[in-house]
């Protein structure tokens, strides 16, 4: 994990470094550049990371993504860009002793947003080493970064599956340069955590003052929603290309604000990242399309500045869907040109899931919004999915109306922005919650850049009301008794919940049922024992591998041996049989298990549920269910885990 960490703060920094100069070129008409270098540290991550990206994908394009071609590059640009290194040093230098001279000076909320950000940077750094129980991390997006690894650079299809080994690739690649490094699949988690920092660094950096306080509204407003803190260590895409295409918007209205052409540039920048990374981005493309056409018409955006900005964002977007349009003759394979390679049945049942709902007790609702009963429903889902229960969120929809009041046409594009994102999620990608995440996030930047405005016209009165009357708490706050008594005083009552939490679970007999995330975090129990009491299948294929048994006969799990790998340190013994190997059917059953030297296999408590039937298919079920109830009469049960999953060991040579 540290060596990850370690990779990625020296992408972030080679990509700032190179980003310094494009800014400073391009802002060189511009009376001020940028607020400060606290501004460009905070709002240049995720730029910084799509610059990487971008040079990446030249490199990869010719399979040049090896050490002895990285290093002497990296090293010579950094020679090259010596006094922006330098520069960016500085201003990362500058950061920290403002930080120490607001503390001198009675403000502690700047160290206070500094500690908190090394607590969820350690928090979700240890979460991240919870193996995913997503399958697609193990099936796609794992394998598609080692892919590029292997390879060194991309090849078509990337792994072996027609669709998904032709897709965009831009965050699978962050995740192979981190893995390049780390050697193990929680650099990628590591990769996602920083451009999730990124993203809430870029937001807080909006506040014009009191960029400190802007950043606990920005964790109060986003982080308290499981939606977004959950999916932070996941080695998922949904979450990062979400991050740079609501950046790409935040990059734009920065660009209103100030008129800084480097915001327009950096929106380009990230913009492309998003659409590098999934084809759903390209309705971001639209939307911002639809607001700088009209001013490149009306002369209010020069090309002089539109064309730099559109060359960065065809570096970066550009391969995934030239070379998809070279190769399959289709720059968005397998949609509306044609699918080669994928048969008409695959693409049919591919588009019907798609085009419903995930679960099959929310595809009633009516998506065609030409209707009544559409709005109604659209309105429904907004309310009960998104805003019920969810006081932050009643909080954002509040400020996004009081930025509306104050400052109407600063404001308004952004709310628009977020309607026409969730009403395109809703007619067009009403398949699962986890395509709205842009909207949703988008939603509350709104918030935050609303409570920003208000802020902005209370500026005088605070000034003049609130933080005289504060100036004694922070002369007191800034006497060295204070300086020196407070950090003590803050690890002795740490040190004292901790301790009274620890007896209260148990001490040294803690239940690991009863465990949380949070205790792992504590260090009370370890990621193995938590794992084994929380997770479905990991107790059992760990005491697969740790037997060696061979082979083990599980339909049920759409990753089953990707996740026994997963599960165990990377180790692929071959110990199960992949959940597709089945027999056909009319064929001989005891033939079957024979040549597959099936002697284990695991059922878990819903086998025979609708839902694993329409995932897995009726027929495969009923198929492996044949199989099952065979071996069963000659079978004994081993090991039974919390979660209900058995596990049987078949003895071929005892009589039924």
């Amino acid at each position: 994990m540290i060596v990850g960490w370690f990779a990625v703060v020296s992408i972030i920094l080679w990509g700032l470094v190179i980003d310094k100069g494009i800014v400073a070129w391009l802002n060189r008409r511009c009376d001020q550049p940028f607020r400060d270098g606290t501004d460009f540290l905070f709002s240049g991550i995720l730029p910084a990371l799509a610059i990487a990206g971008g040079a990446a994908t030249i490199l990869g394009a010719f399979h040049g993504l090896r050490w002895e071609i990285v290093l002497p590059i990296v090293a010579v640009s950094m020679i090259w860009r010596r006094r922006d290194l330098v520069a960016v040093l500085r201003d990362l230098a500058s950061l920290l002793g403002k930080i120490a001279a607001e503390v001198k000076n009675g403000n502690p909320l700047p160290a206070l947003a500094a500690l908190t950000c090394l607590i969820l940077g350690y928090v979700w750094s240890v979460l991240a080493q919870f193996p995913s129980a997503i399958a697609d991390v193990w099936v796609f997006h794992i394998p598609l970064a080692n892919s590029i690894i292997d390879h060194a650079g991309f090849v078509s299809p990337q792994i072996d599956h027609p669709f998904y080994g032709n897709i965009p690739l831009f965050f699978n690649l962050l995740f192979a340069l981190v893995m390049m490094v780390s050697g193990h699949w929680t650099g990628a988690a590591v990769m996602n955590i920083a451009i999730f920092f990124g993203f809430l660094f870029l937001l807080s950096s909006c506040a014009s003052r009191w960029r400190a306080c802007g950043f606990f509204l920005v964790a109060a407003l986003i982080l308290s929603i499981p939606f977004f803190r959950g999916s932070v260590g996941e080695p998922m895409t949904d979450l990062a290309r979400s991050c740079f295409s609501v950046a790409a918007v935040l990059f734009l209205w920065r660009y209103f604000e100030t008129r800084r052409p480097a915001e327009l540039f950096h929106c380009a920048l990230v913009l492309g990242g998003a659409v590098g990374g999934k084809y759903t981005e390209l309705q971001m493309v639209v939307l911002i399309g639809l607001i700088l056409i009209p001013m490149l018409l009306k002369g209010r955006l020069s090309l002089p500045l539109l064309l730099p900005c559109l060359c960065a964002f065809l570096v970066i977007a550009g391969y995934w869907y030239a070379k998809n349009l070279v190769v399959l003759g289709n720059p968005i394979y397998p949609f509306m040109f044609g699918h080669p390679g994928l048969s008409d049945a695959w693409m049919a049942d591919y588009m019907l899931e798609l085009g419903r709902a995930f679960d099959p007790a929310n595809r009633h609702f009516v998506t065609n919004l030409a209707t009544l009963q559409g709005w109604q429903d659209f309105l429904y889902i907004l309310y009960d999915w998104f805003l019920e229960n969810k006081p932050n969120a009643f909080a954002a929809l509040a400020l996004i109306l009081a930025g509306l009041t104050v400052a109407f046409r600063r404001i308004a594009f952004l709310a628009a922005i977020v309607f026409a994102m969730f009403v395109i999620w809703y007619t067009v990608m009403f398949n699962h919650i986890r395509w709205a995440t842009p909207a949703y996030l988008l939603f509350f930047s709104t918030g935050f850049i609303g409570a920003s405005l208000v802020r902005e016209r209370l500026d005088k009165w605070l000034d003049r009301q609130v933080l005289p009357r504060m100036a004694p708490l922070a002369k007191m706050a800034s006497s060295p008794a204070c300086r020196v008594a407070s950090p003590v005083i803050i690890v002795l009552l740490a040190g004292g919940l901790w301790i009274f939490h620890w007896h209260r679970m148990g001490g040294s007999d803690i239940d690991p049922a009863r465990t949380k995330d949070l205790h792992v975090v504590l260090g009370m129990i370890s990621v193995d024992k938590y794992m084994e009491s929380h997770r479905e299948a990991y107790l059992m294929y760990r005491y697969i591998a740790d037997h060696d048994l061979r082979t083990v006969f599980q339909p049920f799990d759409t990753a089953n041996t990707l996740l026994s790998t997963a599960y165990n340190d990377g180790r692929d013994g071959g110990w199960q049989l992949p959940r597709y190997v089945l027999p056909a059917p009319g064929s001989d059953i005891d033939a079957f298990i024979k040549d597959n030297h099936i002697a284990y296999f695991i059922v878990p408590p819903d086998a025979d549920s609708a839902f694993l039937a329409e995932r897995i298919g009726e027929d495969k079920i009923v198929m492996a269910n044949s199989v099952i109830a065979r071996m069963m009469p000659r079978s004994s049960l081993i090991l039974t885990d919390r979660f209900g999953w058995k596990l049987y060991r078949f003895d071929a040579d005892r009589a039924s």
